[in-house]
C-alpha cells in the first residue's frame, strides 16, 4: 500500500512519487559535533566527508539511486513528468552548535505537456509539417521539432538557463524550480522551431533549382509560425505559469531551523496542490541537533541507541522521509 493524501496515493502503486534505491546516515561525536546524510549513496562521500562515511554506513550504491514524480494528465491543463539522479542531503552541526546544510540534485528532467502546451504546439506543427515536406521532397530529410505527442521535454541546465543561474547551487534557498519551467518551454519551443528553419535555409544554396522552391515553402511557413513564437510569452508563458503553480511545487535546498533546535537540510520539497494544499513530501532530508555538546555524558553503545546527540541513527537502504511525526502532519492536513 502506498502513503495516501486524501484520494492521492503519493507512494507505491500508482503512486505519483517513485523512489529508487536510497541510504541514510548520522553520527555523533565524542567532541560534541554531528551530522547526517540522506539520498543517493553515491553523493554520501561529496556531502560529509570520505574519511566520515563509508558505504556501508549508508548502504549499497546503485544504478537505481532516483526519484520519479507525474502529476497530471494530457487533458487536464498541465502535465509533469519529473526524473531526478543523485538527488542527496547532509546537515552538520559543530561542537560550537553552528548548524549549516548541503545537497545535490543532478540529471535531472522534466516532461511539460497538457491542454494549455498542446494546442499551441499543434499550431506550429501544421506548417512545420508542410514545409518539412517539401524538404523532403527535395532531398533535405530533417527531424519534426515539435513532439507529436505534444510535450516539451526539459534538462536542469534549461531551468537554470531560465534562472540566469549556472549552477543550481547558486539558486537562493528554499527554491521553486517550477518557477521556471513555463519561460524554458517558450525558449526550448522557439529554439526548436528556428532551429529547423535556420537548417532548411542554409540547405536552399545546394538545390540549384530546387532551391527556389523550399525558399517559398521556408516564407510560407515563417509567415504562420513567426507570429506564434513572437506571442509565446503572453500565449503560452503566462498561462502554463497558473496551471503549474496551482498543480505543485518542486523546491530545492529547503533550510529549516527548528523550534527544537535542530536544523534540517532537505534536498527536495515535493508540494502537491497551490502552496502545497494536498500534500508536501520531503525528498533526501537530513537532520541534526540540537547536540549536547563536547562535555555531555557519553552514551556506553552509541551504536545501539535510537538516537544520540539528537540524530536519528538510519539504516542503509531504508529512505526515510521526513520521520512519523511529518508523516502524521502530512496526514491531517490532507485529511
Amino acid at each position: 500500500m502506498g502513503l495516501q493524501a486524501g484520494t492521492t496515493n503519493l507512494f507505491g502503486d500508482n503512486g505519483i512519487i517513485q523512489l529508487g534505491a536510497v541510504g541514510q546516515y548520522a553520527q555523533a561525536n565524542d567532541d560534541g559535533s554531528s551530522s547526517a546524510f540522506s539520498g543517493a549513496v553515491s553523493q554520501a562521500p561529496s556531502l560529509i566527508g570520505v574519511s566520515t562515511v563509508t558505504p556501508s554506513n549508508v548502504g549499497a550504491p546503485t544504478a537505481d539511486s532516483t526519484a520519479e514524480i507525474a502529476l497530471g494528465s494530457s487533458t487536464d491543463p498541465v502535465s509533469l513528468n519529473v526524473t531526478l539522479g543523485a538527488l542527496a542531503a547532509s546537515a552538520q552541526e559543530t561542537a560550537a552548535g553552528d548548524q549549516s546544510g548541503q545537497y545535490t540534485l543532478a540529471n535531472a528532467g522534466i516532461t511539460v505537456g497538457g491542454s494549455v502546451l498542446s494546442p499551441v504546439l499543434a499550431s506550429l506543427n501544421t506548417p512545420l509539417q508542410t514545409l518539412l515536406g517539401v524538404a523532403s521532397g527535395l532531398g533535405v530529410n530533417v527531424a519534426d521539432p515539435i513532439n507529436s505527442d505534444g510535450t516539451v521535454t526539459l534538462t536542469l541546465q534549461d531551468l537554470l538557463d531560465a534562472a540566469g543561474v549556472t549552477s543550481i547551487n547558486d539558486l537562493p534557498p528554499g527554491t521553486n524550480l517550477l518557477t521556471y519551467v513555463p519561460a524554458a518551454v517558450v525558449t526550448a519551443v522557439t529554439n526548436a522551431v528556428n532551429g529547423v528553419l535556420n537548417t532548411l535555409q542554409n540547405a536552399v544554396g545546394g538545390l540549384g533549382l530546387g532551391g527556389a522552391v523550399l525558399s517559398a515553402a521556408i516564407a510560407t511557413a515563417q509567415a504562420v509560425v513567426n507570429p506564434i513564437l513572437s506571442g509565446l510569452t503572453d500565449t503560452l508563458e503566462g498561462p502554463l505559469g497558473a496551471a503549474i503553480t496551482a498543480l505543485a511545487q518542486l523546491a530545492v535546498n529547503v533550510q529549516t531551523h527548528n523550534s527544537d533546535g535542530s536544523f534540517t537540510e532537505t534536498a527536495l520539497r515535493v508540494g502537491v496542490g497551490p502552496n502545497g494544499s494536498l500534500a508536501s513530501v520531503d525528498l533526501a532530508s537530513a537532520t541534526v541537533g540540537p547536540n549536547a555538546g563536547p562535555v555531555a555524558v557519553p552514551l556506553i553503545n552509541p551504536s545501539s541507541a535510537g538516537i544520540a546527540g539528537g540524530v536519528a541513527l538510519l539504516g542503509g537502504g531504508a529512505w526515510f522521509l521526513a520521520g512519523l511525526l511529518r508523516r502524521r502532519r502530512l496526514l491531517a492536513t490532507a485529511a
